[in-house]
């Protein structure tokens, strides 16, 4: 397997992972601290809510890549499968301009608070640093939905498992 299919399969998985790993050990850190030495880590609770963060847009965004979103299936129910496939591409066009939109909008907030030069409280961070996964998360959600759009053209899609069962069903 080639190394962009592996940045391109394993992306959002594999942060998703470092990042969830770091929030259960800054929190764990933090309840012992707490509770054992009666200490409080103040920056760790800021930390695991900005990780925390990060890692809701990039789940966003693997869950775009799987079709994990919740849709409207009564479409599907509806319409011939023809039919309701133009529906669910309409709806993946939809969903790029918003991802777009948000994702502009979110760029204009990340220059604004970095134009300002506003600190976290307790780590001094750069809060243009933490806003930036929105615009990153959208694009990156985009880029997914783009990705299935093109996928189901070409027949390899990676299908749902309502739409394997629905496959099963039908025969």
């Amino acid at each position: 397997m080639s190394i962009l299919k592996k940045i391109d399969r394993y992306f959002e998985e594999s942060i998703i992972v470092v990042l969830f790993s770091a929030m259960v050990v800054l929190t764990f850190a933090q309840v012992t601290s707490r509770f054992v030495f009666h200490l409080s880590l103040g920056w760790s609770e800021e930390i695991s809510r900005y990780l925390f963060v990060w890692l809701v847009y990039l789940s966003a965004s693997m869950a775009a890549k799987h079709r994990r979103h919740i849709r409207v299936e009564i479409i599907d129910q509806l319409f011939p499968r023809k039919i309701s496939r133009w529906f669910g591409l309409l709806s993946d066009i939809l969903w790029i301009a918003f991802s777009l939109f948000v994702a502009f909008y979110g760029y204009k907030l990340v220059v604004l608070i970095s134009g300002n030069g506003q600190l976290s409280p307790a780590v001094q961070l750069p809060m243009g640093l933490v806003y930036m996964i929105i615009p990153f998360g959208f694009l990156l959600i985009a880029f997914r939905v783009l990705q299935g759009i093109a996928a189901r053209f070409r027949g390899d899609n990676e299908l749902t498992d309502e739409e394997k069962l629905q496959r099963a069903i039908e025969g």
